[in-house]
């Protein structure tokens, strides 16, 4: 990955204020009903940005909603990973447990989904580009597309909002832990 990239050419679905506030170092979702793409730039090279997404039993350290995540079953490019998280809708407790399979591509992106879980389904893809650098500073967009879907009954559209959340927060937690990680 040594090629840099401008900032444009991986997000042609956002507008010019979404370009604007992940420019400025917003994370930056799209999307509804549980199909979503959300964007992050990290002050970060692309080995950082990657140590920090597959240094999968160290999310409880930076991730405040995983609870605990193992690593069961390694080869080559495939990891899987059993994973509880924690959530709230309003006041109620929501505990997510999820066993999914990683597909690791050339510290480019890892391809995911639930083998399974208390979800119905769960699948996506994080990606990642180094982007040109502002002065010497190294700089790596992060972007998650995911899909995910759960039978909520009248909690449905809650479940969503959460989810939404979550995710922002995660890929900010995320890109905190790259920045951190790359000062030292």
């Amino acid at each position: 990955m040594a090629t840099a990239f401008s900032l444009d050419q991986f997000t042609p679905d956002l507008n010019d204020s979404q370009q604007r506030r992940l420019a400025q170092g917003e994370v930056v979702l799209n999307g509804q009903l549980g199909d979503y793409t959300a964007w992050a730039i990290a002050q970060a090279s692309p080995p950082t940005v990657w140590d920090v997404l597959t240094d999968y039993e160290g999310f409880p350290q930076f991730l405040p909603s995983v609870i605990s995540s193992k690593v069961t079953e390694r080869a080559g490019n495939r990891t899987v990973v059993a994973r509880r998280d924690r959530r709230k809708i309003g006041f109620m407790p929501i505990k997510v447990k999820i066993v999914t399979e990683n597909i690791e591509v050339n510290q480019e992106r890892i391809d995911y989904r639930m083998l399974s879980g208390t979800l119905d389904s769960l699948e996506g893809v994080w990606r990642l580009a180094p982007l040109d650098p502002v002065g010497d500073a190294p700089r790596t967009l992060l972007v998650q597309m995911i899909e995910a879907k759960a039978s909520m009954g009248p909690l449905q559209k809650y479940f969503y909002e959460v989810f939404e959340k979550g995710l922002v927060d995660t890929l900010g937690s995320l890109r905190t832990e790259m920045e951190r990680r790359a000062l030292h």
